[in-house]
């Protein structure tokens, strides 16, 4: 499972992504979403609607895949704020502290989407470690479908650790939680360029 020698990504923050919703990310939200859409939550329109608020979230980012000029993927999260609503939609305990945040602690990794076609071949995979290398805070969070067994197993591969359940939204379905600790980053500049 090789990532493409050609694959390239795009960084944007908040209102950049804005810029590019309907081109770009709904489209790519569409084609990776088909198994689902047609489930109320999953369709673009509660897609658009909730992406806002994720790109107006302090330390958003969005990486996108390309591959010559085609998006093949995307991968989004945010920097988890001070009493984030994140944790309040935990339906398992925890242990003391664990939902404590200071804005650098927990970055929030929202969505990893890659489109059918492309899926299984390292594009994922990539997406994941461009989107999370270098990251300031020491852990990152995310919520994946429990009836979502590829997701499950690829995230358990790259380190991840299921940490409870959840339910963001009243209509969502519940999610588990995982935790992947992330490695300390090394001061800017010091590193070398590829």
């Amino acid at each position: 499972m090789m990532t493409p020698p050609a694959l390239t990504f795009t960084h944007h923050n908040g209102p950049d992504a804005e810029k590019i919703l309907e081109g770009v990310i709904v489209p790519l939200y569409i084609d990776s979403h088909a198994d689902v859409m047609d489930r109320e939550f999953y369709t673009a329109e509660r897609f658009a609607e909730r992406f806002p608020g994720y790109a107006n979230a302090p330390g958003f980012e969005i990486v996108i895949a390309y591959l010559g000029d085609r998006a093949l993927g995307q991968a989004f999260g945010y920097a988890l704020p001070v009493n984030a609503r994140w944790w309040t939609a935990l339906t398992t305990p925890v242990a003391d502290g664990f939902t404590t945040e200071t804005g650098r602690r927990t970055f929030a990794f929202n969505e990893l989407m890659v489109v059918p076609e492309w899926q299984g071949r390292g594009v994922a995979h990539a997406l994941h470690d461009e989107l999370l290398g270098g990251r300031e805070e020491k852990r990152a969070t995310l919520l994946v479908r429990d009836d979502n067994a590829s997701a499950q197993r690829a995230y358990g591969r790259w380190g991840w650790r299921k940490a409870g359940k959840a339910r963001p939204f009243p209509d969502s379905p519940h999610f588990d939680v995982m935790i992947l600790e992330l490695p300390v980053s090394s001061p800017a500049g010091s590193g070398t360029e590829t």
